[in-house]
């Protein structure tokens, strides 16, 4: 079921979600990001298989068109890390039909890490232009699982703590309901880093 993300089609739904959000978030100017991405979700979903469709038929030959008009994303750099994460799917078909258990995707792994790596080393000029953080989305995509989340939330205060600009980057994605929502977490391990994270927000 989709609603599952350990399960294989649960994980691709997952990742698909993932990539076509961030591909849109590093592509489109903040307000159509916000108005087609993040208000309503049937829309959402809508624009999230248009940008899917683009990049299949104009591989085919054609020009697909949508209202409001979106710029090509058909080969934008992230669509090949959702190649690689079908294929690693597709790889263990014949074993799951044999009944072996799933084996993850390491998408989310290497994401974070490439994060992790961009906080650690990014250049001044990251902090002053207009370009978004890329990896914002996956981000707040990982926050809905809960093996890495501790991880995740250790980032992300790093990352609000660099300054206003990376609170508005954060804003502008949509952090708010990800953290409201685990606000009333028991688990200690990750109430500092969310109080942290909201009061940065707040500020």
């Amino acid at each position: 079921p989709l609603g599952d993300r350990t399960s294989p089609l649960g994980e691709l739904n997952w990742i698909f979600t993932t990539v076509t959000d961030t591909i849109a978030w590093t592509t489109l100017p903040r307000a159509t990001f916000q108005r087609y991405f993040r208000q309503d979700s049937q829309v959402a979903t809508l624009f999230r298989n248009f940008l899917l469709a683009e990049r299949v038929l104009r591989g085919l030959g054609c020009t697909p068109v949508s209202h409001p008009k979106l710029p090509p994303t058909a080969k934008h750099a992230l669509w090949e890390s959702w190649d690689m994460a079908v294929d690693m799917c597709l790889m263990q078909h014949d074993a799951l039909c044999r009944g072996a258990a799933y084996v993850p995707s390491t998408f989310f792994v290497e994401q974070l890490r490439a994060f992790e790596v961009w906080l650690e080393f990014r250049a001044p000029s990251d902090c002053l232009d207009a370009r978004p953080a890329e990896h914002l989305p996956i981000v707040l995509q990982v926050l809905l699982g809960k093996s890495h989340r501790a991880h995740v939330l250790a980032l992300l205060a790093r990352f609000l703590d660099l300054g206003p600009w990376a609170v508005l980057q954060s804003l502008s994605v949509g952090v708010c309901p990800y953290i409201y929502k685990l606000l009333s977490t028991e688990d200690p391990a990750l109430r500092a880093a969310l109080v942290f994270i909201w009061t940065k927000v707040l500020a």
